[in-house]
Formats: structure tokens, sequence, C-alpha cells
């Protein structure tokens, strides 16, 4: 299989970075460090919140919930979704923890109920933690640190990072993780390996049109080949305020025993995060972006006919946005309100019977009624290779606690 070298990515990004830096270091030094919501991920974020409740608190309940309205296209406007995250965190002494999520979603007029995450961990030492079970996927940072409805800036997930739609990379592992950090000089780097059930083949044999598809819904594994990835994170700076990510995993995905048994996955992730206060127009400025690759090896399949066919199995999907909350202005209605722009685009292999070509602009307004709080107003444009262009209205309430 044909290994992919993302050289154009590295060198956009690294042009990008550089003035990125370049400009942000020339506002100056007097910064406030990074919201923590917007930096920790999920887990992290469970064991803030555990450990404020003092020593001798051993359970908690915590989570966050949602509701809203939409308006897509020609369809009917609707109120919804709607849904109610309860997160359970225990926590047994300063080394043991567990933290668990259960999903409860209406959504087109149906109750769904999941469990989007159930892991242990133990702490080694202070650089090396021990997880295992269902854990969020830290493949990039999307998943991982924002996908949860207060948090996520936009009412609506990017293309390609949602599992109602393709998705591009996966969003949970069923396996186990080591994963730590380290200060290295004014730097800190951030570091997981995992190993897990890893994503399966879709042979298209209920269903042709499917045929050269992952499901990354991985609780089960369809052979011995394990899937193996990781992620380093590098924040070059003592503030923490700029943080650069790569992600990788590998894969065997066909059923064991087919003619599909040797087929292979290789997937990259690229992300950047910046959170920085900008003195001149006293405003948090909050800048995220991804890249998904993922790779397939090439295979034989059937087409509706029963014919043999074949195709170059790759799929990618990247967003980048910028959210600006000037929450530095005196006494001013303004420092609770955001401003939100996103553009996101999603690519699936044109000769196969999913193909999309889309790009989608989003634009929007926020209102932060507390720090765990926040009203969304999103505009949405999606654009279909060879459709007409969608638009799309959401209003979205959510709230963690």
């Amino acid at each position: 299989m044909k290994i992919f070298y993302p050289n154009h990515l590295i060198r956009v990004l690294g042009l990008s970075l550089c003035l990125l830096v370049l400009s942000l270091n020339s506002w100056g030094q007097d910064q406030n460090p990074p919201a923590p919501v917007q930096t920790q991920t999920q887990t992290q974020r469970n064991e803030q919140r555990i450990a404020q409740k003092g020593p001798e608190t051993k359970f908690l309940l915590t989570g966050y919930g949602y509701t809203g309205f939409e308006k897509v296209g020609s369809e009917n406007s609707t109120f919804g979704p709607a849904g109610f995250s309860p997160i359970f965190l225990w926590k047994k002494s300063d080394r043991l923890f567990f933290e668990s999520e259960v999903e409860f979603e209406i959504e087109d007029g149906n109750l769904n109920i999941g469990l989007e995450y159930a892991t242990l961990h133990y702490r080694l030492n202070k650089y090396l933690t021990l997880s295992g079970g269902k854990f969020l996927s830290p493949f990039g940072i999307f998943q991982e640190r924002l996908h949860p409805a207060w948090i996520n800036k936009f009412a609506e997930k990017p293309m390609g990072f949602s599992e109602e739609g393709a998705m591009i990379g996966p969003m949970t592992e069923f396996g186990a993780s080591l994963r730590g950090g380290a200060q290295i000089g004014l730097s800190k780097v951030n570091y997981v390996l995992y190993v897990s059930n890893g994503p399966t083949l879709n042979t298209g044999s209920s269903n042709p049109m499917d045929a050269g598809r992952l499901d990354y819904n991985n609780l089960g594994d369809n052979n011995n080949n394990k899937a193996i990835g990781g992620r380093f994170g590098f924040l070059p700076f003592s503030s923490s305020w700029l943080e650069i990510g790569l992600s990788g995993q590998v894969a065997g995905v066909g059923n064991s025993g087919s003619a599909f048994q040797n087929v292979k996955t290789q997937m990259y992730a690229a992300d950047l995060s910046i959170i920085k206060k900008v003195n001149f127009i006293k405003s948090n400025v909050d800048i995220k972006a991804q890249y998904n690759y993922v790779q397939t090896s090439k295979t034989n399949y059937l087409d509706t006919a029963g014919n043999s066919y074949t195709f170059n199995n790759t799929s990618t999907a990247w967003f980048s946005q910028i959210a600006i909350r000037p929450m530095f202005l005196e006494k001013s209605f303004l420092k609770n309100v955001e401003f939100t722009g996103r553009y996101s685009v999603l690519k699936t292999p044109q000769e196969s019977y999913w193909a999309i070509d889309n790009s989608q602009v989003a634009m929007g307004i926020n209102y932060w009624l507390k720090w765990n709080s926040v009203i969304k107003v999103n505009y949405q444009l999606t654009y279909s290779k060879g459709e007409q262009t969608e638009p799309g209205l959401f209003i979205q309430w959510g709230l963690g606690f």
C-alpha cells in the first residue's frame, strides 16, 4: 500500500503557522492563559471537576445538555435535536479514576441512547497514565476536546467529523492507551499511544453502494490485527497559547479468512490550536484547525450488477475556525458576545458509489449566559459538487454542569 506523506499540508501549515506566530507575538506579552475548556481533553476536564469538590468526594455526576431549532434547505423547520449527556465520575484514589458518559438524544423524532465512553485510568507516575475501555479517540483534537455542545463553537459539527454523515477518522476507540506530558524548558509536550480494535471494512456484501467504507464503531474486532495509533502535541511557548499536533493510526480492517483479510488502512491528522488575548481589540481570539487523511488498500469489490471493480480509496476532511470574543471590554453587552466563522471540506473517493465533494461555510453569533452556558445562532451554506447550494439556520442552547 502506498504511504502518504502530506508534504503539501506541512508546507501550508508551516507557512500559516509562521505568519500567525509572528503576528500574534507582535501583539505583546500581556496575555491571559488559555481557557481550560478549550485546551483540555474531556478526561482532564472531568478530573478537574471532581478535584474541585474536595478530597472527600469519591463520586460526582456532571455532564451537559442542549436543545435547539433548525431549518435546512427546503425541509420543514423543527425544534431539535435535543440531548442530555450525564457524565459519571468515580475517584478511588489519587491514582485510580473512572469516567463514563451516556448519551440521550432526540433527533428526527427518535430517541437514541448510546455509551459515549467508559474508561478506567491508573496514574503510573506524573509522566504516564494507563487507561483502558472505550475512550474518545485522540486522533486530532476535535473528538477529545471540542465535540460537547457547550464547548463546540457551532450548533453543527464540521463536515466529516460527525457520525451523522461520512466519518473521516475515528470518534472513539475500544482498547488501551498510555498518555502523559512533560515540561521541556519553557515548552511543553503531550503524548498518547494506544492500541484498539480499529475500524472495519464494509465490503458491500449487504449493500454494494457501501463497498469500501470504514465502520469506526469498533466494539468488536473482525481480525487479530489491532489498530495502533497515537498523537504528539507541542506547545512551544510558556503561556501555552499555541499547540501543534500530529496524529496517526494503522490498522488491518478486513475480515479474517476472507478475500479482504490483507486490506489495511492508514490515517493521519494534523491539528492547530491558538487561544490568545489580543490587546488592541480587547478580545480573546480562539483558532482551531484539523486535517484528516484516510487511505485504505486498493482491492476489488462487486458493483450493483455483480461485476468486479476497484478504486483509489482515499478520503480527506478538514476544518478551520475562528472565534472572537471582546470579553475584556468594561461594562459592555459585547463582552458576552462571540463572533464565529468556520470553513470545512469533505472529499471521499470519486470512483466509489459514496462519492462526496462538499464544502461548507458557517457563520455565527454566540451569547454566553455564564462561562458554561451559551446560546448559538448559526447560518450555514453547504456546497455540493453538481448540486444546488443548501442554506441552513441553526439555533442551539448548550449548558455544561
